[in-house]
């Protein structure tokens, strides 16, 4: 992604949200937080004090502290802190040195990583090629139920050249194979899991990156320490604290007293509050994250027909969800992937059209007064994720359907999804999404874990243009694969995220379109 165009796209969604007006406070009436000492860190002369330490707001618990394992935006964003990949992004996205200092291609199913000579576990033993072969294994192995393996079918084997030096050979070409290495695989000393056991390992993890392992409370919070021999630099900040909290309204009262001081995914209505606070400011990017709405086709009921799921696609108005929940804070979509998105084609999406609903369900044999569903959703993951379901909700009411929404809590509402006990629909987010594969294959499939739309001449389609080599070929394999879900309607489109976060006001802090929270490179000024 250029800089250019990331620009255009912030320059949108800001645009979008001055002009918006605000709807009454998610927090509820909550005092005035500028009244309270708590949160100002400051001495008194009135200049900052000294601070070494950061608490972050976040929705939920980790499932697991073992790398490679489970595919969960709030598992990733705590333990990256722990580990570290061979290939970093930058903040475009951009791939960048990690623990691999270069790469190259050696033939279409051979790829070769030299590795920074430089770099140790947390417990003092060196990082080697022998560690970035375990790792891949790790995820290869189907007793270890890595959620990543389903993404990892194309790799063979790992060939070990010599201590700094790993050859990386897939059963077929693998264009996107630096993809796969920069957004899934985290380095884990695989001598300690060995040793410990996998259970042991999952709650003391150890890693080479910016932090160690400190304390885990489960359903409380994470602590880290710093590691002061990390080899891109001491962190500035030494401790950190992840603190769960899955209510949005308590993540900010939480941030406004003083108790957080960082958390993403601030309620559009509530970001009048925040910037009025002395000692607070919004910061917002982009993101790579796209929301939707699944149809699901794994579930015995109306919407595995392709007519009831187009009829509830025309049904449902996306704008005016963009427009009264999310107060213009979002990029509409048409399509399964965002703009932002390398392999991103233009799709003619469902606009709304509740007569064109009502006649598709009548040639489908359904009168809408026939049909009841059931819409699950998590509470506080996504932005007004409970308000987009209840007004998606009324929406369909609006023309005779009946829907109940079901509210989860995050860690329950993935594994409905992935143990394929969700009913007729569900909400769920994905990012980040910068190729079409890493969305496309990870959601549409049979076997991808969050899947929740199956075909077989659309899966045979996917598998066709995984091996493509020719950009230009590859390029229009996946249009023609967007266009044709877009068909299916396998999801309602809803929008490309906008992120929104609450940061203290002299937190150097700036976010990222993967959504990362890399604490390494935050300081207090």
């Amino acid at each position: 992604m250029k800089r250019k165009n990331l620009m255009v796209i912030f320059s949108i969604i800001l645009l979008l949200f001055i002009a918006a007006g605000c709807t009454p406070e998610t927090a509820g009436d909550m005092t005035d937080s500028n009244d309270s000492d708590s949160n100002d860190n400051a001495t008194e002369e009135g200049s900052p004090s000294a601070r070494d330490d950061i608490v972050i707001g976040i929705e939920s618990d980790a499932v697991t502290m073992l790398a490679n394992t489970d595919v969960n935006y709030v598992n990733d964003v705590q333990i990256r802190n722990i580990y570290d990949p061979l290939i970093e992004r930058d903040n475009e996205g951009g791939f960048i040195p990690g623990l691999a200092s270069e790469w190259k291609n050696i033939d279409e199913l051979t790829w070769e990583f030299t590795l920074r000579e430089d770099v140790t576990f947390h417990n003092g033993k060196p990082f080697t090629a022998e560690d970035v072969k375990q790792n891949i294994e790790y995820i290869l192995n189907e007793e270890n139920n890595s959620f990543y393996r389903s993404r990892w079918t194309a790799f063979k084997e790992v060939k070990v050249i010599d201590d700094y030096k790993v050859q990386i050979i897939t059963h077929e070409p693998l264009p996107n194979l630096l993809l796969r290495i920069a957004d899934d695989l985290l380095i884990m000393d695989m001598e300690h899991v060995q040793e410990v056991g996998l259970d042991e390992a999952a709650k003391n993890p150890v890693g080479t990156g910016a932090y160690k392992f400190s304390e885990w409370e489960r359903d409380q919070y994470l602590k880290l320490e710093a590691n002061e021999d990390y080899w891109n630099g001491a962190p500035s900040i030494k401790q950190v604290t992840f603190k769960y909290i899955p209510e949005f309204s308590t993540r900010l009262a939480a941030f406004l007293s003083g108790e957080i001081d960082l958390f993403k995914n601030v309620p559009v209505d509530s970001v009048e509050r925040v910037e009025n606070d002395g000692n607070s400011k919004i910061e917002m990017i982009g993101s790579s994250r796209i929301n939707y709405v699944a149809l699901n086709t794994f579930y015995d009921g109306p919407l595995q027909d392709k007519k009831v799921r187009q009829a509830i696609s025309y049904a449902v108005n996306v704008d005016e969800l963009l427009a009264s929940v999310l107060n213009g804070n979002g990029t509409k979509m048409t399509g399964p992937l965002s703009k932002i998105n390398a392999d991103y084609a233009e799709t003619e999406g469902y606009e709304y059209d509740p007569e064109k609903a009502i006649q598709l369900l009548e040639e489908a044999g359904y009168k809408p007064s026939d049909i009841t569903l059931q819409l699950d959703t998590p509470n506080g993951r996504y932005p007004m994720d409970t308000h987009v379901a209840q007004a998606i909700a009324a929406q369909l009411q609006q023309i005779g359907i009946t829907v109940n929404v079901q509210v989860n809590e995050w860690g329950n509402h993935l594994a409905k999804i992935r143990q394929r006990e969700m009913s007729d629909m569900f909400i769920l987010g994905w990012g980040p999404a910068f190729d079409a594969q890493g969305t496309v294959e990870n959601l549409f499939t049979e076997e991808a874990p969050y899947s929740g739309f199956y075909d077989p001449e659309v899966q045979e389609m996917i598998s066709n243009a995984i091996p493509i080599f020719d950009p230009e070929e590859r390029k229009q394999a996946w249009a023609e694969i967007q266009q044709r879900l877009v068909e299916e309607a396998a999801w309602i489109y809803l929008w490309q995220q906008g992120d929104l976060y609450a940061v203290r006001k002299n937190l150097s802090f700036q976010p990222r379109i993967d959504e990362k929270m890399l604490v390494h490179t935050m300081s207090w000024n």
